[in-house]
C-alpha cells in the first residue's frame, strides 16, 4: 500500500464515525474522530477495528456530547474484550469548559476518589484507562489560542489547526452541560438502546428550485453543545481535510480568516466534512466561500432530522467549488435526488454512494 491519507465514514446513521488511516502499510497509523451512537460501535466500528487490526488509536476525538457522536465511544470504551491502545485523547468535560484542567491521577487510590467526584460516566472511564487527556493543551481544553500561531500542532507525522471551539463557545455550554450529558446518555446509571431507522415520517419533496434554496436567508445554529465541536484541519502529505464535528459556521469563519482565507482566496483543501451533517444552520455561503475543496463529505442517513437538508445543500451546489464531489455515506431520499444529471451539469458537481450493500461505508484516498 502507497503511503497515502485515507478517511473512511463509517455507518453512524444520524450520527458521525470517521476513521483517519496514514502512512504505508506496515506503519499504518490511525485516529478516530467520534464513534456514532452505541449501535455504530456493537455493529460496525468494533468489527471495523477487527477486520482492520486496528489496536492502537495516535488519536481519539470525540468532538462533543451530542448522543449521536459519543454514544458508541461509551460502548466502545467500556468493552472489556477489545484491547486498543490510545495514545491521544481530546474531549472537553464540564471541568475544561469551566478553565479547569484534568490530571490522571497517580495511582490506584486517587483514581477511585476522582472518579466519584467526576459527573460523566464517559470522564470515569477515560480516567480508569489512563489515556492521556487533551495532553497537547496541557490537560486543559483543547480550546483556540488568541494567539493564532499556537493553533497550529505538530502532530507525530500529522500537522493539525485547530477551529473550534474557542472559550466563549464553551463557557456557552456551561448552564445547558447537565442536560446535554442526561441526552447524550453519559449520566451515572443511564442505559442506551439500540435503536432502528425510522422511513414512515418522510417528506415529500416536491419541485426544488436549487437558486431560490441556495438564496435563503441564513440563520446560525443556537445549540450550545455543537458550538462546543472540536474541528480542526488535518494535514498530512500537503493533503489537508477539514474535520467540523457539528461547529458553528461563525467561528470556523473567523478560524480560517485567521488563516489567511478569504473569499477571494480560498484555502485549498482536498476534503470538508460538513458540519452538523448538513443542517442548514450550520453551513453558510461565507463558510463555503472561505475554502476550495474537492470532496464535500455528508455523513447522515436522515434519521430523525431529515439531514441533509435541502437548503444547504444547494448552497453547498451553487456556492461551493466547481468540479468538485458531493459523497455520502448513505443512499436514501435524502441524498439520492442530489444524484440529478441536470443538476450536476448545470452547477458543475457529481455525487459519490455506497456500493451496494455496504450503506454506512464510505472511503476517499488521497
Amino acid at each position: 500500500m502507497p503511503d497515502n491519507l485515507q478517511v473512511t465514514m463509517l455507518p453512524a446513521k444520524e450520527g458521525d464515525c470517521l476513521m483517519v488511516a496514514y502512512g504505508k502499510d506496515l506503519n499504518r497509523k490511525y485516529i478516530l474522530i467520534d464513534a456514532g451512537r452505541a449501535w455504530t460501535y456493537k455493529k460496525a466500528l468494533k468489527n471495523y477495528l477487527k477486520v482492520n487490526h486496528i489496536t492502537k488509536l495516535e488519536l481519539l476525538v470525540i468532538t462533543h456530547v451530542d448522543r449521536d457522536h459519543i454514544d458508541g465511544m461509551l460502548e466502545l470504551i467500556k468493552d472489556t474484550h477489545l484491547y486498543l491502545q490510545v495514545k491521544n485523547i481530546w474531549f472537553n468535560t464540564y471541568d475544561h469548559l469551566r478553565g479547569r484542567k484534568i490530571e490522571i491521577p497517580q495511582s490506584e487510590h486517587d483514581t477511585e476518589i476522582f472518579g466519584a467526584a467526576m459527573g460523566e460516566e464517559l470522564s470515569k472511564e477515560i480516567i480508569r484507562k489512563g489515556w492521556p487527556w487533551n495532553r497537547q493543551f496541557s490537560s486543559k481544553a483543547v480550546e483556540l489560542d488568541n494567539n493564532a500561531a499556537e493553533n497550529t500542532l505538530e502532530f507525530d507525522d500529522m500537522k493539525l489547526v485547530l477551529l473550534s471551539p474557542d472559550r466563549d463557545k464553551l463557557e456557552a455550554l456551561q448552564p445547558d452541560w447537565e442536560r446535554e450529558c442526561q441526552e447524550a446518555g453519559i449520566a451515572p446509571g443511564s442505559t442506551v438502546e439500540d435503536y432502528e431507522i425510522v422511513d414512515d415520517d418522510m417528506e415529500e419533496f416536491g419541485p426544488i428550485d436549487i437558486d431560490a434554496l441556495a438564496e435563503e436567508v441564513f440563520t446560525e445554529d443556537s445549540s450550545s453543545a455543537n458550538g462546543s465541536s472540536i474541528a480542526f484541519i488535518l494535514e498530512y502529505k500537503n493533503r489537508k481535510i477539514l474535520l467540523s464535528g457539528d461547529a458553528h459556521p461563525d467561528l470556523l469563519v473567523k478560524s480560517l480568516k485567521n488563516m489567511g482565507s478569504s473569499a477571494s482566496h480560498p484555502l485549498k483543501v482536498d476534503a470538508f466534512k460538513v458540519p452538523h451533517h448538513g443542517s442548514k444552520y450550520n453551513i453558510s455561503k461565507e463558510l463555503l466561500r472561505m475554502i476550495q475543496c474537492d470532496h464535500y463529505l455528508v455523513a447522515t442517513n436522515g434519521n430523525y432530522f431529515k439531514h441533509p437538508e435541502k437548503v444547504a445543500m444547494a448552497r453547498i451546489i451553487k456556492y461551493g467549488t466547481p468540479d468538485s464531489a458531493i459523497s455520502f455515506n448513505y443512499k436514501t431520499d435524502y441524498t439520492r435526488i442530489w444524484a440529478n444529471n441536470n443538476w450536476q451539469q448545470k452547477y458543475r458537481y457529481c455525487t459519490n454512494y455506497p456500493k451496494t450493500g455496504q450503506d454506512g461505508y464510505l472511503s476517499l484516498d488521497w
